[in-house]
């Protein structure tokens, strides 16, 4: 059965997403969640939403059962060790070592699946309940963080001495916790914003975030913790939600200014959106509204969403006012196999959101070398990707650097304008980073970090 749990944690009953020893204020008191005694991973508020979960856990959990008895062990990250050669915390600070375990635990219970793991099921060997400090894994050992309820300890000694480290990353991990516990009224009710100034040489402030960019869209201040401190939770959890929408947008007009574009476009942009695949839930009458605001020459936007996975029906055209159009093409094939009865203009700007080029990088399944490739052959474009980690920002930087390298000289030279920068239009809702060695990135964003690049012509 396909993945149940959309926001997995270890510290919230699998059904409801309901906290424990917290409740929400619309919900009755809880009593402490109970543990799945077999495979010891995930909780329930009650006997019967474990009994309505078991059709999508017990495949799961069998395997789990399975790898135990065979180690001998009670943890299943345990099971990894008459493999590896280590106790999975017998050297806490080595979170590479621990991420072996994960890693090593995960082709294990593939094997006896005889399928790839979910996105949930990575998602509970990556995350389990575990001390911050030393691994401690048994449940009665442990009490979770008060305000992220994510992050556990076994003593207050270990509480206290990892207090610092964890105080950067609480707020996020608060936010991440009880995002998605009841996102049916997160959506700020916007519309678009047709008052377009008639003057095309007025100058708006250029919004320096995405919050700014969607206050511009509900034409009201929309707050953070950080600009009103004490901002109650579930108007940051409404507010983050609806500025992730405006994340390609921002990062579209981010890129344009930062190059030079923004004042030199006249009535026409093309851009090229390179393995695209949702991003068209991001391109809506309201996000090109926005656009048009800031582009006040603009009268025709192109959007060609290029890549296998994307929907056919992102395909549309809007008109707004004073003839401005936003036309939206769909091609699903990799970029580099365009059929060429496909007329495509040159683009003023290629992107590609969360590109992860550095993923199959080296295997049979990195299709990217050949689309960059080809793209870079088209004088003078800039090319933008965003990434989620800065660890994955560099290794996707050093692959397209790397391809610029083997082009023709006749091409051109590659010239990285920005290079795996934070990029200020990020999605601000937070994820945890399944890498748990990677400290720079405990949590991370879409469109995170951004590198801008083009192939210049002398």
């Amino acid at each position: 059965m396909a993945s149940e749990y959309p926001n997995f944690h270890p510290n919230k009953c699998n059904v409801c997403f309901l906290e424990s020893p917290m409740a929400k204020p619309s919900i009755p008191a809880a009593g402490p969640l109970l543990l799945c005694k077999k495979c010891k991973l995930i909780k329930y508020c009650s006997k019967k939403h474990q009994t309505y979960d078991a059709p999508s856990h017990k495949e799961f959990c069998t395997a789990v059962q399975s790898v135990l008895q065979k180690s001998g062990t009670d943890h299943v990250l345990r099971c990894a060790e008459s493999f590896l050669g280590k106790r999975f915390n017998s050297n806490p600070e080595n979170l590479i070592a621990f991420m072996n375990h994960v890693h090593c635990t995960g082709l294990l219970i593939s094997k006896i699946l005889q399928r790839p793991l979910y996105h949930h099921e990575n998602q509970m060997l990556s995350f389990p309940a575990l001390c911050n400090v030393c691994l401690e894994y048994r449940a009665e050992r442990l009490f979770f963080c008060d305000n992220c309820q994510q992050v556990a300890y076994c003593s207050e000694e270990h509480q206290q001495s990892d207090r610092e480290a964890h105080a950067k990353w609480c707020d996020g991990l608060r936010l991440n916790f009880y995002y998605g516990i009841d996102t049916t009224n997160c959506a700020t009710k916007l519309y678009p914003n047709f008052d377009f100034e008639q003057d095309e040489t007025s100058q708006k402030p250029f919004p320096k975030d995405t919050f700014e960019l969607l206050s511009a869209a509900a034409r009201r201040d929309i707050q953070t913790s950080l600009t009103e401190p004490g901002l109650e939770l579930a108007q940051e959890l409404e507010n983050i939600n609806a500025a992730g929408i405006f994340s390609p947008v921002g990062t579209i007009l981010h890129v344009l200014r930062t190059v030079g574009l923004q004042h030199e476009l006249e009535e026409e942009l093309n851009v090229f959106v390179l393995g695209a695949e949702l991003d068209y839930l991001c391109f809506n009458p309201v996000t090109e509204a926005v656009l048009f605001r800031f582009l006040p020459k603009l009268r025709r936007l192109r959007l060609y969403l290029i890549g296998p996975n994307v929907n056919d029906a992102a395909s549309s055209m809007m008109h707004f006012m004073n003839n401005r159009t936003v036309e939206v093409e769909v091609y699903r094939y990799l970029f580099h196999k365009l059929p060429p009865q496909f007329k495509l203009p040159k683009p003023h700007l290629a992107v590609a959101f969360n590109c992860g080029f550095n993923e199959f990088f080296g295997t049979g399944k990195h299709t990217w070398d050949e689309t960059i490739r080809q793209l870079l052959t088209i004088p003078n474009v800039p090319f933008a990707f965003t990434s989620y980690t800065q660890r994955e920002a560099i290794d996707d930087a050093a692959i397209v650097d790397l391809t610029g390298q083997t082009m023709p000289d006749t091409c051109g030279k590659l010239v990285f304008m920005r290079r795996n920068v934070t990029n200020p239009f990020h999605n601000p809702v937070p994820i945890r980073n399944p890498n748990r060695d990677d400290k720079t990135d405990v949590l991370y964003y879409e469109n995170g970090y951004l590198s801008i690049c083009v192939m210049q012509m002398d």
